[in-house]
């Protein structure tokens, strides 16, 4: 079952950035107010989930999760960058957020993560703790700086307490989510 539009949470969120959306009183809005993009949004601190898509483990299913999940990918790769150029980078198990999601078993570690001004989102499969053989697709954004960390005077007291920090929320982000009750059409 598909639920949400990766591509479009990702566009409207350019919007927000680029000053393309105006609050009542006609000013540019900063803020993200991540319902308003999707009702289904799990916001767990800074990071924010999009559940995208949810498969039963039937055979049909996963391959549909599997082709929904490389057309996604291809949509970003062709939006943000296209006829050669790349602005996808590499999520690295080893570092922040890559390595905070390289820990839980239950996830496929994700290929490739993007910049929208100063968020970083990524496509991220999961196993679905709540249905056995079940999966997930779902659109995390989180700080950028989670992934592309500020490497302007590093060697500074700010800078170092700045790394500390990040460090730390990236070590205490709750990445775990469920299903959205209701999504499905099963009710609450």
């Amino acid at each position: 079952m598909q639920l949400g539009d990766g591509l479009a949470i990702v566009e409207e969120v350019g919007r927000f950035r680029r000053g393309e959306r105006r609050g009542e009183d006609g000013r540019i809005r900063i803020d993200v107010e991540w319902r308003e993009i999707s009702p289904w949004a799990v916001e767990n601190g800074l990071l924010t989930i999009f559940p995208l898509a949810r498969s039963d483990g039937s055979d049909d299913a996963e391959e549909k999760m599997t082709a929904l999940h490389r057309s996604l990918e291809m949509d970003f790769v062709h939006y943000f960058g296209g006829g050669g150029f790349h602005a996808e980078s590499p999520l690295d198990p080893d570092d922040g957020y890559g390595a905070r999601l390289s820990r839980d078993p239950r996830i496929t570690l994700p290929r490739a993560v993007w910049r929208v001004s100063d968020y970083a989102f990524t496509l991220v499969r999961a196993a679905d703790p709540q249905a056995a053989g079940a999966t997930t697709l779902s659109l995390h954004m989180f700080p950028a700086d989670w992934r592309w960390p500020d490497r302007t005077n590093a060697n500074t007291k700010r800078a170092a307490s700045r790394r500390r920090r990040m460090a730390k929320q990236v070590q205490e982000v709750e990445i775990d989510w469920t299903w959205p009750v209701g999504a499905d059409g099963s009710g609450a």
